[in-house]
Order: C-alpha cells, then structure tokens, then sequence
C-alpha cells in the first residue's frame, strides 16, 4: 500500500465544488430542477447508495445561480424542530435567542415559517431547507417531535415566505409518513425518485472521471474507455443497477497499485494491466479494511478499530446519527482499551477512508471543570453494509489463523 491518498471519491458525497467531477446526473439534475417549478416542498426519495445527496448537494445547487436560492442543509441529530432553528440561525446575522435546555426559541411565537422571515430579510434570498437522510426522523424520532414538525411543516407551506423544502430519505421508509397526513395533507403532493446508475451510465462515469481536467496532476491513463469497461466487468450487478462508491473503490485499488508501480517521480500510470483476472469487490473491500486497521491499531490498540466499527454499525446504532458517549458506551461494554480517545480512532478513520468524513459539533457546557462535550455526527449509510459483512469476514480469518 501506498502511503498516499487516492484522489478520487470513496465514500463521501459530492459538494457544490465537485461540479467538474460530477458525471453521469445531468438528465436527473435537469429534472429535479424542473420538479422544483411551481411546488412549495418535494419529497425526494430512493434506495440507499443511489445518490440522492450528491444530486442535490451538487448537481441541484450547481443549477441555482446564487440570486436564486440560499440553501440550508439539515439533519435531524437530537430533535428535527430544534435542529431547523439551528441552521437557520448559523447563518443569520441576528441570531434569533434560543434557549438553552429546550434548543428552541425562547419566544415561542417563532415558528419555522417566522426564523425563515427573518433569514429573508437579511438575504433577499428565496430559501431552499434540504433535510438531509429524513428517514432518521421516522426511525428515531420521538412521537411529540414527529407530530411538532408536520405541524410547523404545513404552517410554512402556507406561509408566502419565498421558501421551499426538499425531505430526503430512503424509499422504504416514505409510507411511515402517512401516519401525519393529518398534518400535513400535501406531504405526497409533489415526489421526485432517485434510481440507481445503470451499467452503461457508470461505464461513461467512469469514464469521464479518468478523463477529468482536475486529476491530469495525480496521473496518466493509458485508453481510458478500455479501462473503463475493464472495470466494469468487475463490478456486481443488481437488477442492471450499479454502485457507484463501488466503481470509486477499484479506481482507488488501481491508484494505488499504479502508485506502487511507478518510478522516481514520475506520475502514476493507470491502466488494465492493473487489473488482475482474481479481482472481485468483496475481495477489495476486505483487503481495503484489513489494510486501514492493521495501519491503525499500532497507534489505538489490537482490534481497538475493528471492535468501534462494530459498534458504529450494530443494529441498534446503525439506523442512528450516532453521538460520541453512545459509541463509548458500545464500545465499553467490549472491554477493550484504546490507547487514544474515541475522536482521536474517529478522525483517523475519516482521514484513511474507512468513513465518511465526520462533521465535529464542540458545544460549550456548564460543569465542574467547564470541559468540552465533543459530539461526532456519523454518516455512514453508504459502507455500513459491507463493512458489517467485512467485520464478520475479519474476525473469522483471525480464529483461523489462531487455530493453525
């Protein structure tokens, strides 16, 4: 293994600037756009790993010009309702007062459709809310939080603020909404469905990427459409539908044996040759993770990386934005030490790839020592599935060798 970075995507979805490594969604972009036409709020849906986030994040932002849309991104974490003021007050100039215990305003006559006046005002902006893997709200929401957000959701759609709202989620959880149709009633009005890439769209995706303008400084490529359709073949197919993090993960294997192949400084060169006749996905995942957290447990402890993973993608956690004393309490009730903190194993899982990138929340609490609470928001939908399968894989391959 190398010891530097792949450059292309893994895990992580694509953002704004992306746009020129972006392929494949055009067609879909020009519709979601077009779906956007004359509609308060669109329920965006489809299944895991078809990309829902990054056709919004960069193929729909990259449609607006910034006179267009000011967009806000949210997640739900600890409660949707609180979670909605707090990105809108990110990036207000006048922070609207919140309290402190509940998270929400302090003058209760602030409602959605109030905090999104208030951001207009100072942008003159229409204002776009994203709710980013809403399903999160219908798996682990409380019953009050659910029936409180439809409530301030269809007061704001009849507010005449310049304000749409795109909730995003998987496709197996939309019928749960139907439990707050009394709610909201237009909450089906207006869908948009996200599918999975065919096989000859990845194939020019991939394409396009070994083509693109922004890697010609990490590598050359020798006939990029034969490599291409090389790794191609080499890819399952589900229902003629493909994982793109998939493809991304054998140009990342192919990267870096050309990084291990190349010489002086010379850059990398990509090409079939790379591509061995063995060569399978579950055979790249597995080395993949075995490679990452043999890398890590010199610094974390044995199985310490291993071991957090399981917690990070256990059944009761994995449906979960998970926080840092839930993965500590998992973690402890494995009764293995690490050698360094939990935020420490989790940044160094983000920076070799094994997760995706983590977005670090440090809020200021009132206690004995005035210490810090560090709070570790995970998004982890994507690899959770064969790392869950790897795990397992990992943990048979030691019993055996102990064996012999």
């Amino acid at each position: 293994m190398s010891g530097i970075n792949s450059p292309f995507k893994f895990l992580d979805s694509f953002q704004q600037s992306d746009a020129d490594i972006f392929f494949g969604r055009e067609k879909e972009t020009q519709d979601l756009y077009n779906s956007l036409n004359g509609v308060k709020h669109l329920l965006v849906y489809g299944p895991t790993g078809a990309g829902k986030t990054s056709l919004i994040e960069c193929g729909l932002r990259n449609q607006f010009s910034d006179a267009d849309w000011f967009a806000v991104t949210i997640r739900r974490g600890n409660n949707i309702n609180s979670a909605v003021f707090a990105g809108i007050n990110e990036v207000l100039t006048e922070k609207i007062e919140i309290d402190t215990v509940s998270k929400m305003p302090v003058n209760p006559d602030i409602e959605f459709g109030q905090a999104i006046e208030h951001l207009f005002a100072e942008r003159y902006q229409p204002v776009y809310l994203l709710f980013d893997q809403f399903e999160e709200l219908v798996i682990s929401g409380e019953e009050e939080e659910k029936k409180k957000f439809f409530t301030l959701l269809n007061k704001l759609i009849r507010n005449k603020v310049p304000c749409r709202f795109l909730l995003i989620m998987r496709e197996e959880f939309i019928g749960y909404l139907s439990e707050f149709e009394s709610l909201c009633p237009t909450i089906f009005y207006h869908r948009f469905r996200v599918e999975k890439m065919g096989r000859k769209n990845v194939e020019n995706v991939i394409y396009h990427i070994l083509e693109a303008p922004r890697y010609r400084s990490f590598f050359n490529v020798n006939d990029s459409q034969k490599l291409a359709q090389d790794i191609l073949e080499k890819l399952p197919v589900r229902k003629k539908e493909i994982e793109l993090a998939h493809a991304q993960l054998f140009l990342r294997e192919l990267w870096d044996r050309a990084q291990s192949n190349k010489k002086n400084n010379e850059l990398p060169m990509l090409n079939s040759e790379l591509i061995k006749e063995s060569d399978n996905l579950e055979d790249l995942l597995e080395r993949f993770l075995k490679e990452k957290i043999a890398a890590l447990e010199y610094d974390h402890g044995e199985r310490v990386p291993l071991e957090l993973l399981d917690v990070m993608i256990s059944e009761r956690l994995a449906k979960l934005q998970l926080n840092i004393a839930d993965l500590k309490e998992g973690f402890e009730l494995k009764k293995f030490v690490s050698k360094k903190t939990i935020t420490e194993l989790l940044k160094e899982l983000e920076r070799r790839m094994i997760i995706p990138s983590t977005k670090a929340y440090i809020e200021n609490i009132e206690h004995q020592n005035a210490r810090l609470k560090e709070i570790v928001w995970m998004q982890s939908h994507v690899v959770r599935a064969p790392l869950s399968r790897l795990v397992r894989l990992v943990r048979g391959m030691e019993s055996l060798e102990k064996d012999f």
